[in-house]
């Protein structure tokens, strides 16, 4: 069914001329009735003749006066084809209100919408086009026409004229999309951006794609899918706001390709601690999204990782996943061999990580004997988290405290280890694309 929803003033040409013009199989008016004073348009509708004055002579006073039927009469509607709902003379808020609710449910029922929104006071006028460009496919319609004072457009002069109300709407979202990537909520922003699409809501068809793919790689790499995420940002590698980010990138995927496939005979590493780097930022938006559980836990992760790390490319070569007792000095051995578990392996954790770093005299080795009793201290707050063991929410006060310690603990290490580039030169996620 094809719906016309329309506000009634004092004029009833303009409203005539776009109800025969669209002939819909409804039409809904929005009129006022009169009230304290005020005189409604309700009775213009389906009331009695409709008393029509012209314009004042200035010399005799002489009015024209024109006597006309209502407007359901003049556009021949019986009484199934339309429908009346009153609203305030100067309310615009109220006008909204009862407007969107209109719309949504014509809409929901999948019928097709068209508002004009010519007639009417101000304040009706504004509340049914403000409600109809909640709704992209919702059609837009204004009478225009001749002007010869500043009063109205003249009976006979005007033409109903179909307005694009998606571009309200498209620009609206284009902010939303904005606002969501400063809050580096890449994939919400995906979502808003494919549904534009979806609808046909594209402009510039270049600068979208580029948007739309770009948003993509960053929720990628926002869910730890380098891949996935390499695969798209390489596309602008040449965009002077991507290149920088394109080779990080790439470092991490080497970085994993080598962790993945590292033996204790392994080439030389490549910059792999860019990883441990890439989890704490990835901990810092986190709870810049309020989730500070989420990111204690991927904090208490990049610790882990940056023992496992040292313990990998250092001397000797060893992985926490299956220590290799021979390659320990002798006087430990035992005491790590006590550690094999029934499956043949022995594994370490963050803390056994680190104090084997120790044992070996890795550069780390100061830095983790000045740090050990407050990182075991701040990292506790994750073990009686939610998402551990316990079940205690993080708080802000506590995010702040851990990450106020890993960050001075990774930054010293990195500088024992002498890195050219350590946390202090990465680099986080744009909030600008």
């Amino acid at each position: 069914m094809r719906v016309l929803i329309l506000t009634v003033g004092g004029s009833d040409g303009p409203i005539v001329s776009c109800i025969k013009n669209y002939r819909q199989d409804r039409v809904v008016f929005l009129c006022t009735e009169d009230e304290d004073g005020n005189k409604g348009s309700r009775a213009m509708v389906d009331g009695d003749a409709i008393i029509s004055e012209g314009r004042e002579c200035k010399k005799c006073r002489f009015k024209d006066v024109e006597q006309k039927e209502n407007i359901v009469n003049q556009c021949n509607l019986s009484a199934t084809d339309y429908e009346i709902h009153t609203v305030p003379h100067d309310d615009p808020n109220k006008s909204y209100e009862i407007a969107f609710k209109l719309i949504k449910s014509f809409l929901d029922d999948g019928h097709d919408v068209t508002v004009d929104y010519t007639g009417g006071t101000k304040s009706m006028s504004v509340g049914l086009a403000v409600a109809a460009m909640e709704f992209p496919q919702c059609n837009l319609s204004v009478v225009k026409g001749k002007r010869q004072d500043l009063i109205r457009v003249r009976d006979g002069m005007e033409r109903v004229s179909r307005l694009p109300s998606y571009i309200v709407f498209a620009q609206r979202q284009e902010r939303l999309c904005r606002d969501l990537i400063r809050e580096w909520n890449y994939t919400a922003a995906v979502q808003i951006l494919e549904e534009m699409s979806r609808n046909g809501f594209v402009s510039n068809e270049k600068e979208f794609d580029r948007l739309l793919i770009l948003c993509r790689g960053f929720a990628a790499w926002d869910k730890f899918d380098y891949q996935s995420a390499v695969e798209k940002i390489s596309i602008y590698k040449e965009d002077p706001l991507i290149a920088g980010y394109n080779s990080t990138l790439k470092q991490i995927c080497a970085a994993l390709d080598w962790y993945e496939k590292w033996s204790p005979n392994s080439k030389k590493a490549p910059p792999v601690f860019v990883v441990v780097y890439d989890v704490l930022l990835n901990a810092e938006r986190r709870a810049c999204q309020g989730n500070y559980d989420d990111a204690v836990s991927r904090i208490y992760r990049a610790v882990e990782m940056y023992g496992q790390l040292c313990l990998r490319t250092g001397t000797p070569s060893l992985t926490s996943e299956d220590i290799d007792v021979s390659l320990l000095p002798e006087q430990f051995r035992e005491h790590y061999e006590k550690k094999r578990a029934s499956n043949g392996r022995i594994q370490v954790g963050l803390t056994d990580d680190y104090e084997l770093l120790a044992i070996l005299g890795h550069p780390v080795k100061q830095v983790w004997e000045g740090w050990r009793e407050r990182i075991l201290y701040i990292l506790n707050k994750r073990n009686y988290s939610f998402l551990a063991h316990g079940m205690e929410p993080v708080s802000e006060k506590d995010y702040l405290e851990v990450k106020e310690t890993v960050w001075s603990f990774i930054s010293d290490c990195d500088q024992a280890m002498k890195l050219q580039k350590g946390l202090a030169e990465y680099v986080q996620l744009p909030r600008k694309l």
